[in-house]
């Protein structure tokens, strides 16, 4: 009779906590997500208002980002020594990249209201 206690209890808290943290582990991919979707909506969008502006050319998108990845590793620092660094992004980097991101998002609003 102990033994199915103890074993029923290790159920109940095994699924317990399998279930908060399996939700905790979801619920911090999907901010990981929704931060990145929003760092690069805010670079393009504030990029694509600066040329309408006549601010910067597209020539110059490449070089803006790359001063902003410089500018953001120096503030990483120390904060990245000794881990694995990985160089390849699904960010959009060049001006191009910008201009189709944009479109998507204005299409997804576009879609957003229609619905």
């Amino acid at each position: 009779m102990k033994s199915l206690l103890l074993f029923l209890l290790g159920g109940v808290l095994g699924g317990a906590v399998g279930v908060l943290g399996g939700g905790l582990i979801g619920t911090g991919v999907g901010a990981g997500a929704g931060i990145v979707s929003g760092m690069q909506a805010g670079a393009c969008l504030t990029i694509e208002a600066a040329k309408e502006k006549g601010l910067i050319t597209a020539a110059q998108v490449d070089d803006i980002f790359a001063a902003a990845a410089r500018s953001m590793a120096a503030a990483a620092g120390d904060l990245t020594a000794g881990s694995e660094r990985t160089t390849g992004t699904d960010f959009a980097d060049t001006d191009a990249e910008c201009r189709a991101f944009v479109a998507q998002l204005k299409q997804k609003v576009a879609e957003g209201r229609d619905g």
